[in-house]
Protein backbone atom coordinates (compact mmCIF):
# COMPACT_ATOMS: atom_id res chain seq x y z
CA UNK A 1 0.00 0.00 0.00
CA UNK A 2 1.35 3.23 -0.84
CA UNK A 3 1.73 6.07 1.36
CA UNK A 4 -0.94 8.01 -0.41
CA UNK A 5 -3.42 5.40 -0.01
CA UNK A 6 -2.48 4.87 3.23
CA UNK A 7 -3.16 8.74 4.10
CA UNK A 8 -6.64 8.78 2.76
CA UNK A 9 -7.56 5.84 4.04
CA UNK A 10 -6.84 7.45 7.62
CA UNK A 11 -8.21 10.45 6.52
CA UNK A 12 -11.79 8.98 5.32
CA UNK A 13 -11.22 7.18 8.69
CA UNK A 14 -11.18 10.06 10.81
CA UNK A 15 -13.85 12.07 8.84
CA UNK A 16 -16.20 9.23 9.46
CA UNK A 17 -15.31 8.64 13.20
CA UNK A 18 -15.64 12.41 13.82
CA UNK A 19 -19.17 12.80 11.86
CA UNK A 20 -20.25 9.15 12.60
CA UNK A 21 -23.67 10.03 13.87
CA UNK A 22 -24.86 12.92 11.33
CA UNK A 23 -23.92 10.36 8.74
CA UNK A 24 -25.28 7.33 9.88
CA UNK A 25 -28.91 9.56 10.06
CA UNK A 26 -28.14 10.47 6.21
CA UNK A 27 -27.59 6.89 5.88
CA UNK A 28 -30.52 5.74 7.35
CA UNK A 29 -32.85 8.46 5.72
CA UNK A 30 -31.78 7.43 2.31
CA UNK A 31 -32.40 3.62 3.19
CA UNK A 32 -35.76 4.09 4.64
CA UNK A 33 -36.51 6.19 1.32
CA UNK A 34 -34.90 3.73 -1.21
CA UNK A 35 -37.08 0.77 1.13
CA UNK A 36 -40.23 2.57 0.79
CA UNK A 37 -39.85 3.20 -3.01
CA UNK A 38 -38.80 -0.87 -3.59
CA UNK A 39 -41.45 -1.61 -1.52
CA UNK A 40 -44.33 0.70 -3.24
CA UNK A 41 -44.52 -1.81 -6.00
CA UNK A 42 -46.08 -4.21 -4.36
CA UNK A 43 -48.42 -2.27 -2.58
CA UNK A 44 -49.13 -0.79 -6.05
CA UNK A 45 -50.25 -4.10 -7.32
CA UNK A 46 -52.28 -5.42 -4.75
CA UNK A 47 -53.98 -2.06 -4.84
CA UNK A 48 -54.72 -2.20 -8.56
CA UNK A 49 -56.42 -5.62 -7.71
CA UNK A 50 -58.06 -4.99 -4.73
CA UNK A 51 -58.82 -1.18 -4.07
CA UNK A 52 -58.00 0.60 -7.12
CA UNK A 53 -59.81 3.60 -6.00
CA UNK A 54 -56.47 3.70 -3.07
CA UNK A 55 -54.05 3.34 -5.78
CA UNK A 56 -53.50 7.38 -6.16
CA UNK A 57 -53.91 7.82 -2.39
CA UNK A 58 -50.76 5.40 -1.54
CA UNK A 59 -48.83 6.96 -4.66
CA UNK A 60 -49.39 10.51 -3.13
CA UNK A 61 -48.23 8.88 0.20
CA UNK A 62 -45.08 7.19 -1.09
CA UNK A 63 -44.15 10.31 -2.95
CA UNK A 64 -44.41 12.55 0.59
CA UNK A 65 -42.38 9.91 2.61
CA UNK A 66 -39.84 9.12 -0.38
CA UNK A 67 -39.20 13.06 -0.51
CA UNK A 68 -39.36 13.58 3.11
CA UNK A 69 -36.83 11.20 3.58
CA UNK A 70 -34.31 13.00 1.18
CA UNK A 71 -35.21 15.94 2.44
CA UNK A 72 -34.00 15.09 5.88
CA UNK A 73 -30.67 13.39 4.22
CA UNK A 74 -30.14 17.03 2.86
CA UNK A 75 -31.16 19.13 5.81
CA UNK A 76 -28.89 16.81 7.47
CA UNK A 77 -25.78 17.12 5.19
CA UNK A 78 -26.67 20.83 5.05
CA UNK A 79 -26.12 21.03 9.24
CA UNK A 80 -23.05 19.22 8.75
CA UNK A 81 -21.64 21.50 6.13
CA UNK A 82 -22.57 24.54 8.63
CA UNK A 83 -21.66 23.66 11.58
CA UNK A 84 -17.92 23.67 11.08
CA UNK A 85 -17.21 27.20 10.66
CA UNK A 86 -19.32 27.91 13.27
CA UNK A 87 -17.73 26.03 15.72
CA UNK A 88 -14.05 27.65 14.76
CA UNK A 89 -16.12 31.33 15.01
CA UNK A 90 -17.32 30.35 18.25
CA UNK A 91 -14.38 28.57 19.60
CA UNK A 92 -12.42 31.85 18.27
CA UNK A 93 -14.71 34.01 20.29
CA UNK A 94 -14.90 32.44 22.91
CA UNK A 95 -10.59 32.58 23.02
CA UNK A 96 -10.71 36.40 22.59
CA UNK A 97 -13.03 37.20 25.39
CA UNK A 98 -11.06 35.13 27.81
CA UNK A 99 -8.09 36.66 26.86
CA UNK A 100 -9.56 40.23 26.99
CA UNK A 101 -11.45 39.85 30.88
CA UNK A 102 -8.89 40.07 33.76
CA UNK A 103 -8.29 36.76 36.03
CA UNK A 104 -10.86 36.29 38.10
CA UNK A 105 -10.57 36.65 41.93
CA UNK A 106 -11.29 34.56 44.57
CA UNK A 107 -14.82 35.70 46.39
CA UNK A 108 -14.88 36.48 50.20
CA UNK A 109 -17.75 34.38 50.31
CA UNK A 110 -17.49 30.69 50.37
CA UNK A 111 -19.17 28.38 47.22
CA UNK A 112 -22.28 26.18 48.52
CA UNK A 113 -20.04 22.90 47.66
CA UNK A 114 -17.04 24.19 50.02
CA UNK A 115 -19.71 24.82 52.79
CA UNK A 116 -21.04 21.33 52.39
CA UNK A 117 -17.41 19.77 52.36
CA UNK A 118 -17.18 21.47 56.29
CA UNK A 119 -20.07 20.05 57.71
CA UNK A 120 -18.85 17.80 60.53
CA UNK A 121 -20.55 14.95 59.83
CA UNK A 122 -19.86 14.95 56.35
CA UNK A 123 -15.75 15.10 57.32
CA UNK A 124 -16.12 12.56 59.65
CA UNK A 125 -18.03 10.10 56.89
CA UNK A 126 -15.13 10.81 54.52
CA UNK A 127 -12.57 10.06 57.29
CA UNK A 128 -14.03 6.76 58.01
CA UNK A 129 -14.09 5.74 54.88
CA UNK A 130 -10.41 6.81 53.98
CA UNK A 131 -9.07 5.17 56.75
CA UNK A 132 -6.88 1.77 56.54
CA UNK A 133 -8.45 -1.55 57.36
Amino acid sequence: MSWYRALRLAAVVSLLNRYRAPLARMLAAVLFALVTAWLYSDVAVFLDRHRPQWSAAALIIKTLVVYLALFLCFFELARLLRSEPETRQAAATAARSRASQPAAKPSAQPRPLDQLAEKPQLRSRRDELLKDP
